[in-house]
């Protein structure tokens, strides 16, 4: 079975938005005349703001219908200017976009119950670091994506001696957020007795107890702090209990110091779990548009809501589904009654990592409060999953992921978006692949645990980037210097080329050179006679190769810059014995034309792939 990935070539959608909805929200309700002039004005305040996000999305919606095609134009034109690939397809693209076809049958899509999410097994939790025993304390979704990074023991008040007895771990990692809940809450201090004490046996006695027993150990013993915005107050007990404690935005890091008395204050964000967060395909794919997924602060009232308006009222046209977030008893954190219809049932941690991958977009309030450094752990997933985002306007977004993510300021911008986000594949292609690279570049829990360690005072534990061997197997002499460019600029930093010269030979002196100056450094130059078959020629190019994977590559195929790059990541996340492409592209050189083949094999297991991959 493998894994085909493919860098996706020009779409022939085209662009067509669906009409923007309001809603009336009925979840308000009127006061009574003896209620206070205070509460009278708050509704006054609220149904003016809603009064004036009414107005936005109609005016938007108008917008829409006279320069929706103009809008998508303008996206097309800058992408181009960023993506040098785009300019070629320019006129192309320019054309379709602004075709007229408003004669045309619309498709509005309408909001249906995604009832029918594909399963998402979990991957067995073989770690990376098997070497590197853990104990955690942490809250289910946490706790999920951390086992694949080292030999975790999950702690529980009842047992956590019996479970440590005999191998104590090299560290205890614990999280929290601002409410200072441990892990689930059954880690919380219990009810003090009269006299001031807890009982033993109590869940709020074992806390101290096991970081008690970590200090006569010298297990050092770490607290995450995932609170966004100032230390709140109800953490900072627990914390000031941990040798150290990383929290999520470093323009925080000073006033923990402050609260804390201590300077062991790191920065730890968010990051993604290859293993959970990754394109795979499942079940029918992206069958759904847009969702978001989350909560309101308020039930609708609160201050968040007229940010979340300019988004959410222009994505009813394209079937918005709304993913409550739940609390910490598992009930779904109530929204606006105006989307009431869009709301599916709140699912699991599980269940949403199929739904990032069923949407070919979500709606994120990635908003940080002015800090450069807070982004939700939602972002962070959802890119690696190649799923795009649209955001509000964020300084930590644009800090982290630049222009990877798409940030509207307005609802007239956020129908702009969508339009092309969900109708130019092509264009969302492009954008989500690069947020995934930069998510699997520097933004995974691998690249956290170094951290994680170096706050601890523990030796890091990087692994190893793999080394690749790509045997290229060539009759043509007239190819040596298109091989030796594609393999010379490929992105992964440890590739050795296997060039095996098919019934000719050049001279080893020449060879080198040509080599040193395409950027390919390490070359093994073999000659097999004309006579030996081209699996007789492969046979010879693996037997010299020493690489941790190995790769074929074809004399006459065009491969981009990440091409071994993205297929070797693709081991990181899946069961694969053999990963290739069946999805690729085909160029014709008479009619200049590009052609996608088995578009429909992208990103899922299947039976074959290319020979050239």
């Amino acid at each position: 079975m493998t894994e085909p990935l493919r860098w996706s070539g020009p779409d022939e959608t085209e662009s067509r938005p669906g009409e923007t909805g309001s809603g009336t929200d009925g979840s308000q309700s009127r006061p009574d005349e003896t209620g206070s002039g205070t509460d009278e004005v708050e509704r006054l305040v609220h149904e003016l703001a809603e009064a004036r996000n009414r107005l936005a999305a109609a005016e938007a919606q108008l917008g829409q219908h006279r320069r929706s095609r103009f809008g998508v134009a303008a996206r097309l034109i800058r992408a181009a200017v960023k993506d040098p690939l785009r300019r070629r397809s320019l006129p192309r693209d320019l054309g379709r976009a602004l075709l007229d076809r408003s004669t045309a049958a619309e498709r509005r899509p309408v909001a249906g119950w995604a009832d029918e999410l594909p399963d998402f097994p979990l991957p067995d939790p073989i770690p990376a670091r098997p070497e590197l025993r853990v104990a955690v304390l942490l809250d289910p979704a946490a706790e999920l994506a951390w086992q694949y990074e080292w030999h975790q023991v999950a702690l529980r008040p009842a047992d956590w001696r019996e479970r440590l007895r005999g191998q104590p771990p090299k560290l205890l990692f614990a999280a929290a957020g601002a409410d200072g809940v441990i892990a689930t809450g059954d880690w919380d201090s219990a009810p003090a007795e009269p006299d001031g004490h807890t009982t033993a046996a109590a869940p709020g006695a074992a806390l101290p107890e096991l970081l008690a027993w970590c200090r006569q150990r010298r297990i050092p013993t770490v607290l995450w702090s995932t609170a966004e915005g100032p230390p709140p107050a109800a953490l900072i007990p627990t914390a000031r209990r941990f040798d150290h404690v990383l929290v999520v935005d470093a323009d925080r890091i000073t006033d923990y110091q402050r609260e804390l008395g201590h300077d062991r204050v790191s920065w730890l964000p968010f990051g993604a779990q290859p293993r959970l967060h990754n394109p795979i395909r499942r079940g029918p794919g992206r069958a759904y548009d847009v969702a978001f997924a989350g909560s309101f602060r308020s039930a609708g009232s609160g201050p968040d809501t007229p940010r979340l308006d300019q988004l959410l009222t222009p994505a009813l046209a394209h079937g918005l589904h709304i993913y409550p977030e739940p609390d910490r008893a598992g009930d779904p954190v109530a929204v606006p009654a105006r989307y009431r219809h869009h709301v599916q049932a709140a699912l699991p941690y599980q269940r949403q990592l199929a739904a990032n991958n069923a949407h070919k977009a979500f709606i994120v309030d990635a908003s940080s409060g002015g800090s450069k450094t807070w982004c939700r752990r939602q972002l962070f997933e959802l890119a690696a999953a190649q799923t795009a985002v649209i955001s509000p306007p964020s300084a930590a977004v644009t800090e982290l992921f630049g222009e990877d993510v798409e940030i509207v300021h307005d609802a007239e911008e956020a129908v702009q978006a969508l339009a092309t986000i969900t109708g130019q594949d092509d264009y969302r292609d492009r954008l989500v692949l690069r947020a995934h690279r930069h998510v699997y570049d520097e933004h995974l829990l691998g690249h956290r645990v170094q951290t994680v360690l170096t706050a601890a005072g523990l030796p890091a534990l990087p692994v190893a980037e793999p080394t690749i061997s790509v045997v290229v197997p060539t009759n043509r002499p007239r190819q040596l210097d298109h091989v030796l460019g594609f393999v010379g600029r490929q992105s992964h930093p440890h590739i050795q080329l296997i060039l095996v010269q098919h019934g000719f030979s050049t001279p080893d002196a020449e060879l080198a050179a040509r080599a040193a100056a395409a950027g390919v450094s390490n070359l093994v130059a073999l000659t097999a006679p004309a006579t030996r078959t081209l699996g007789g020629c492969l046979n010879l190019g693996v037997d010299a190769a020493d690489g941790d994977y190995l790769a074929k590559m074809d004399d006459d195929n065009f491969y981009g810059r990440h091409y071994l790059r993205d297929l070797v990541r693709a081991f990181a996340y899946t069961d694969a014995a053999a990963v290739g492409k069946w999805a690729h592209l085909v160029h014709l050189e008479g009619s200049k034309a590009t052609l996608l083949r088995f578009g429909h094999a992208e990103h899922r297991y299947t039976d074959l792939v290319q020979g050239g991959t």
